[in-house]
């Protein structure tokens, strides 16, 4: 989705307005906050005192208790960075003093920022305004940190970052394309906009096992040796090819499209598991599969179903690194002998049942003596109405041993391949 920017003054004051942000660009409720703020000074005259109200306290904060630091360390892995810098450059010109305050509950000050709120949520309809343009005074837009008392961590994310802003100047085309894919995905079925950066974090969730994560992260750079990777190897040209479809065998047609055993039998599999409790299963696509991580579920008062949310990711990344075990089973191990029905079903059974056992484990295992390294709460939230007799479980089922996933999920017959 596309994120906006609301201005309100006053009723019928004619400076209010709504703004989308440009695209690309970055989407976000702080970007929008951002932009907010700059055009507010902008619009008013720098001899005037100036109060900024909002909801959240990201801008105040950063003006006032970060600003220097953020200067003294060059601005290194800052998020927003150039409309901070161009905020902070406004403000310095400004010749009165510019108060930010929090809204308060209740108070007049919240009842206007849903006034602004709302003219953000109209422009978000509109095209983007490309007459926003970030400019820097020359004389703010020095380069570089400061050598003196800075630590070392600083300067090796500032020489990574310039390293990696180097390799990003000439992105590997097959990355970009994938990107694009899941971008697209998060868009259309999720309603989400999301950054290349925001995709990338997606891929660290703590909710993927190392070995899930490496999968999804080779799908992301088109990494896996499948495909067009042997055209160009001579006498491994037939590798290319799925002997079953007689067709290029990228990542898309092993995971959505492959007529070999295994495929449709797991992903029907895993929407039986996931009707045991949310009732939509999202649409499968490549993007839905290796963006997981960017999918949002919400109840009907708009709340985050947190334990929703971490087993579609649970489901998705084990789900998908099943068929392209099976997939390599079939193709090296088995010389393209399929595996049964049965064995099919009771490796998917085993891998999810493994995801529900990390966690029990992890939830019961104190950390330093504190908190367990996963939250008990968290754990219940993802399994319920999952398991196996759960109506006999105790509440604190976790702490019970051989809880295991309901078999409702791997009874149903399967719909015929096709």
């Amino acid at each position: 989705a596309r994120a906006a920017a609301g201005l309100f003054i006053k009723t019928g004051d004619d400076r209010n307005r709504g703004k989308s942000l440009p695209i690309p660009g970055e989407q976000s409720q702080y970007a929008a906050e951002l932009f907010t703020a700059l055009e507010a000074i902008r619009i008013t005259s720098k001899e005037s005192v100036l109060t900024i109200v909002s909801t959240h306290n990201y801008v105040r904060d950063a003006m006032n208790k970060k600003l220097a630091e953020w200067e003294h360390e060059g601005w290194a892995g800052i998020p927003h960075r150039d409309m901070l810098r161009c905020l902070a450059a406004e403000l310095k010109a400004r010749k009165a003093r510019t108060n930010f305050i929090v809204a308060a509950a209740g108070s007049a000050d919240r009842a206007n920022c849903r006034q602004a709120s709302e003219l953000a949520k109209n422009a978000a309809r509109t095209p983007a305004d490309e007459r926003w343009v970030l400019t820097l005074p020359p004389d703010m837009a020095l380069p570089g940190l400061s050598l003196q008392g800075n630590r070392q961590r600083v300067f090796y994310r500032s020489i990574r970052e310039i390293k990696t802003h180097k390799q990003a100047a000439t992105p590997r085309p097959s990355t970009t394309r994938m990107l694009d894919v899941v971008r697209k995905a998060a868009a259309d079925i999720f309603d989400r906009y999301v950054s290349d950066a925001d995709i990338w974090k997606s891929l660290a969730s703590k909710d993927f096992l190392p070995r899930t994560a490496q999968f999804l992260w080779k799908g992301m750079h088109n990494a896996h040796r499948i495909g067009r990777y042997w055209t160009h190897i001579p006498e491994c040209e037939e590798r290319a090819t799925c002997k079953d479809c007689d067709v290029i065998e990228d990542l898309e047609h092993i995971l959505l499209k492959c007529e070999s055993p295994g495929r449709a039998t797991i992903w029907h599999a895993a929407e039986a598991l996931w009707r045991e409790k949310e009732s939509e299963w999202p649409e499968l696509t490549l993007g839905t599969v290796l963006g997981c991580g960017h999918a949002e579920f919400r109840d009907e008062r708009g709340k985050t179903k947190t334990g929703s949310q971490r087993l579609y990711r649970i489901l998705m990344s084990e789900s998908a690194y099943q068929i392209w075990k099976l997939r390599n089973e079939r193709v090296i191990s088995r010389d393209g002998t399929p595996a049964s029905e049965d064995e099919i079903v009771n490796k998917w059974k085993f891998a999810v049942n493994q995801r529900l056992q990390v966690d029990i484990t992890l939830a019961n295992r104190p950390r330093k003596g504190k908190r367990p390294a996963l939250a008990p709460h968290l754990v219940l939230a993802t399994w319920s109405k999952t398991l196996d007799d759960e109506h006999k479980l105790p509440a604190n089922w976790f702490r019970e041993p051989r809880v295991l996933v309901g078999s409702r999920a791997f009874s149903r017959p399967h719909p015929r391949r096709r």
